[in-house]
């Protein structure tokens, strides 16, 4: 198995190691988890970076129907979160919903990444029909 070493790839690997080692400061400084999650999501990066490093250049490059694909479905994950946060906003302006955005906004984040991941799924299954 050939790992590449063009730039790229050590460019990334040093983004995870770089963020392992702030994350184990951070936990070291800071009495909070928020080290945990650069260890843990820096890990999770090195790993994805060491698995493209094993494949040819070529495999991982994004076509124009791929691209045309997450532009479309980021495109309407947007709309769709702009709309929900209309739609809340009008609900706790006439007193519909008691809404705190502040609390909100976790939900509002997880409608739009799983609308854009749904949407993604969609759009690859349906083809070029786009």
């Amino acid at each position: 198995m050939k790992i590449r070493t063009d730039k790229d790839i050590l460019r990334l690997l040093a983004i995870g190691i770089g963020m392992i080692l702030a994350g184990i400061v951070l936990e070291l400084y800071v009495p909070v988890f928020i080290g945990g999650g650069f260890i843990l999501g820096g890990a999770a990066f090195t790993i994805m970076v060491l698995y493209i490093a094993t494949k040819p250049k070529e495999e991982v490059m994004e076509d124009e129907r791929s691209a045309k694909v997450m532009d479309r479905a980021g495109h309407h994950a947007f709309w769709i979160v702009l709309n929900l946060v209309t739609i809340l906003a009008i609900a706790d302006r006439f007193h519909i919903l008691s809404v705190e955005f502040q609390n909100a906004y976790i939900l509002i984040l997880f409608i739009g990444i799983y609308s854009f991941l749904i949407l993604r799924w969609h759009y690859n299954k349906k083809g070029e029909k786009i």
